[in-house]
């Protein structure tokens, strides 16, 4: 472990050891990533590397969340980091021990609750508004507490309306907070009927799985410039040995390719419908969520009304 110190701070262990491992031999390269690589995103994206290139090796996945990824990347446990913070980004760089290589993809955040909608956020006319609401309203909120880039982005749209239910003890009856992972926090709220800010890989991932059914999305990210877009960049240390720093260069060029860039952009679009993420050049998934629903593992979009017909 490097003796460097940093301003930025890990919840939970940094995990250090390979969730999974693509290919076969020695490992070429270790990736660091939360969600992208859960959907099996990373896993797609080694597997198609790896039958491009004459290089013999595996790559290693080490799961962690954005800033605990870059913490293993500090440490020496990974040599290329996927990470959702740019704040923390430019503090690692600031720091010396890491260099941003640029935008790998897009991912979306997405504010989820029951479609009976019993904050009526339908109405609301920003998404500020639809956290005021759900408030006002002491309507069921579930929040990770995992210091994750999604609890932060959580906090601060609350912050577009000057609230913090976390720091007040009346808002315990319906703001509920646990140190789930995505997954669990998704499926847990769709079963007690509870609005969350969760991200569409999930979502989506989920809805594959079969495992919910009651929620529907009421924001998202309408634009690249939106304040839900959840971008991922890559970054890697300074301080790499040669060979390794080649291997990261050749990823990166394959990664940001027409081929490594239409692979994101389909991905997972046979299985449940609509694709998980979208391309660096798209800036936003053009595909929306919005008004759908999880049914028979794919997302079902809900039928415009149609007008009645005049008798």
């Amino acid at each position: 472990m490097t003796s460097q110190i940093t301003a930025i701070v890990s919840h939970g262990t940094v995990e250090t050891q390979p969730s999974h491992i693509y290919g076969c031999g020695d490992p070429i390269l270790r990736i660091g990533n939360g969600g992208a690589g859960a959907t099996g995103l990373v896993e797609a994206l080694a597997n198609d590397y790896l039958s491009t290139t004459s290089t013999h090796g595996s790559i290693h996945w080490i799961c962690n969340h954005s800033r605990n990824t870059q913490l293993a990347l500090l440490g020496g446990h990974i040599d290329l980091a996927l990470t959702y913070e740019r704040d923390q980004e430019a503090l690692s760089a600031l720091e010396g021990w890491s260099v941003t290589a640029g935008c790998a993809f897009h991912d979306h955040f997405c504010l989820l609750g029951p479609e009976n909608d019993p904050a009526d956020i339908r109405s609301s006319t920003h998404i500020g508004d639809a956290f005021a609401r759900i408030a006002k309203t002491q309507s069921l909120f579930h929040s990770r507490v995992d210091a994750s880039a999604t609890m932060w982005k959580e906090r601060s749209l609350w912050g577009l309306v000057d609230l913090k239910p976390w720091d007040y003890s009346e808002a315990e009856t319906w703001y509920k907070t646990s140190t789930s992972g995505p997954s669990e926090t998704l499926t847990s709220a769709d079963v007690a009927g509870a609005y969350l800010l969760s991200d569409r890989f999930t979502l989506l991932r989920q809805t594959m799985l079969s495992t919910i059914s009651k929620s529907t999305v009421f924001y998202e990210p309408m634009g690249p410039k939106d304040i839900l877009i959840n971008s991922c960049y890559a970054l890697y240390s300074p301080r790499l040995p040669t060979g390794i720093y080649h291997e990261i260069d050749r990823f990166l060029k394959y990664l940001k390719s027409a081929r490594g860039q239409a692979l994101v952009s389909r991905f997972g679009k046979d299985e449940v419908g609509v694709p998980f993420f979208a391309c660096v050049e798209d800036g936003f998934a053009k595909t929306s969520l919005l008004n759908g629903r999880a049914s028979g593992g794919r997302w079902v979009l809900k039928a415009p009304d149609l007008p009645k017909a005049r008798l």
